[in-house]
């Protein structure tokens, strides 16, 4: 028996159903008599929207679980924490810390490194509104520079969890142990941004945040190419830094920004390290500057330069030993 009505009207009140289900539901119903062709393929396009969603929320409780067994053992505020940046020459390290709950698990959210931009937009605005809490920290190009990059990330992740409200009473981690937290329970993952939807859904909110603020800079410092890149060192990003040496959003400590700094100094390579050795404030930034020269500077400077370099190390430290003394 033929149907009448035009699949194009049928297919409209379908998707006027809740869910891609019982839209299936109404399409069997209302198309099992119809010979039409089209209304096959209407059938076996639903078929396969009900089949993603199946496979979608499979995948989003298989995500799920480690913050299903947190909250079957008691906790009630499971947090999962990322940050984005570890690996560019220059800009801040940023963080995000997000509290999700079992009834709002949010489609698509995944490690951000998978998802497209304007899709991680997109997810990031959904993750606002569908979150108990989202908190955001940062650590600065200074405090990289000062402490190192582990640490920076440890900070900026630790600002996060501080910026939550309400407070967790559970910390996902993506691999990495939060000191500041010690009396909160813990669960470092590594490559946790694949393994907890928690932990995915911070990374996006963390990229998304790091990524606007290097447009910002970019407007800021445009020789760089920061809104392409996002400080990373691509072949654009270390020949503008060639081209006109360091701003103050670089890390200094990073291999490619010490080297060139120490070409472009005036008083050459020599002269960089020496000063920079001089200007440790203290023992461990003294190692961290000795740890650069190993890593930067050692198959750049002659045996008599490095051999300067190393007197004026054994000065400096010496020199805070006798004053402990």
């Amino acid at each position: 028996m033929s149907n009448p009505h035009p699949l194009q009207e049928i297919e409209a009140e379908a998707l006027k159903e809740k869910t891609p289900s019982q839209s299936l539901d109404y399409l069997r119903h209302r198309l099992k008599d119809d010979p039409r062709t089209g209304a096959k393929r209407l059938l076996a396009k639903f078929e396969k929207s009900v089949l993603r969603e199946e496979r979608e929320k499979a995948r989003l409780e298989s995500l799920w679980q480690h913050e299903r067994k947190a909250l079957e053992e008691g906790f009630s505020h499971v947090a999962g924490v990322d940050e984005a940046g570890r690996g560019p020459l220059a800009g801040p390290v940023v963080a995000a810390a997000v509290i999700l709950t079992p009834d709002r698990l949010i489609p698509g959210v995944d490690d951000s490194k998978k998802i497209p931009a304007a899709k991680r937009e997109e997810l990031f605005a959904r993750i606002r509104a569908a979150a108990v809490a989202v908190g955001v920290g940062q650590a600065s190009v200074r405090e990289i520079d000062g402490l190192n990059i582990y640490r920076a990330a440890q900070l900026a992740m630790e600002r996060a969890v501080v910026a939550l409200a309400p407070k967790p009473d559970y910390l996902l981690t993506d691999a990495m142990p939060l000191p500041a937290f010690k009396a909160v329970p813990q669960k470092p993952l590594v490559h946790g941004d694949a393994l907890s939807l928690s932990i995915a859904a911070a990374s996006i909110i963390a990229k998304v945040t790091r990524d606007r603020l290097m447009g910002e800079l970019h407007r800021q410092y445009p020789a760089y190419g920061f809104e392409g890149h996002k400080g990373y060192g691509t072949e654009e990003h270390l020949k503008a830094l060639e081209t006109h040496g360091p701003c103050p959003e670089h890390r200094l400590s990073f291999g490619p920004v010490m080297e060139t700094s120490a070409r472009k100094s005036p008083e050459g390579p020599l002269g960089f390290w020496k000063e920079r050795l001089s200007s440790a404030a203290n023992h461990e930034e003294l190692n961290q500057v000795g740890v650069q020269i190993k890593r930067v500077a050692l198959s750049r400077l002659s045996s008599s330069e490095l051999e300067s370099l190393r007197e004026l190390f054994r000065v400096k430290r010496n020199q805070w030993k006798s004053e402990k003394a």
